[in-house]
């Protein structure tokens, strides 16, 4: 979790509208986690966060990533990550895990608005939007506002710094994974060193690793037809 110090309390009778913007990182990886971030911030500071450096964090560096994260840690309210395991994954479909995990920072988080980087497509939104407002409202956190969109992490600062905060916390966590179980690189089906850590991983021990999407079909057309999956 990354968080720094509560800004100002706003004067006696106002209330600061908090807005809890939801990413994720690794949603189509075959290998290691899928994260997903929440950040909380007063409305009023949202253009504080733009101009900090929270935009979409596929156009930062990856070296960059934690520095810029850290000069916004004074302007959150608060920030949660949810890590899902390839377990998890396997048992569920990604929609339902980042809706159920959206719905969670929702609770704990009561925001006034909630702006989310849609993970559906653009037709399915208006589905997706009234679950998760079901799904919230049973946790007695539904929030004023819903905002379901693409490239919400483009658009909006707030989603930018939880696209952030998604990123880093994945790397790290792909990073120790690494350690314990090779070089797999990040974990995407179009990296070589994923290709061939699951060669090597099913050469030495006949199945798939804990760390694999094994319900992905992605997994089985890396390795057939040589191996008979």
């Amino acid at each position: 979790m990354v968080a720094g110090p509560p800004p100002s309390p706003p004067p006696v009778g106002l209330v600061a509208v908090r807005v809890l913007g939801i990413d994720e990182a690794g949603r189509g990886a075959l290998l290691g986690p899928l994260v997903v971030a929440g950040v909380l911030v007063a409305e009023g500071d949202l253009g504080r966060l733009r101009e900090a450096g929270a935009f979409d964090s596929k156009g930062i560096p990856r070296e960059r990533r934690r520095e810029i994260l850290l000069r916004l840690r004074g302007l959150l309210l608060g920030a949660r990550v949810r890590i899902i395991s390839p377990r998890e994954i396997d048992e569920k479909s990604l929609t339902d895990l980042e809706l159920t995990a959206a719905a969670e920072l929702a609770r704990r988080f009561r925001p006034h608005t909630l702006v989310l980087d849609a993970p559906v497509p653009p037709r399915a939104i208006p589905r997706f939007t009234e679950r998760l407002l079901r799904e919230c409202s049973r946790a007695g956190a539904e929030p004023d506002e819903v905002i379901v969109v693409p490239k919400a992490d483009r658009d909006f600062p707030v989603v930018g710094a939880a696209s952030l905060l998604a990123k880093v916390t994945r790397d790290a966590f792909v990073a120790h994974l690494r350690r314990r179980y090779g070089d797999f690189g990040w974990g995407y089906p179009g990296e070589e060193a994923a290709v061939r850590f699951l060669h090597a991983w099913w050469e030495r021990h006949g199945d798939l690793p804990p760390i694999c999407r094994r319900k992905w079909a992605t997994a089985r057309r890396l390795l057939t037809p040589g191996l008979g999956l």
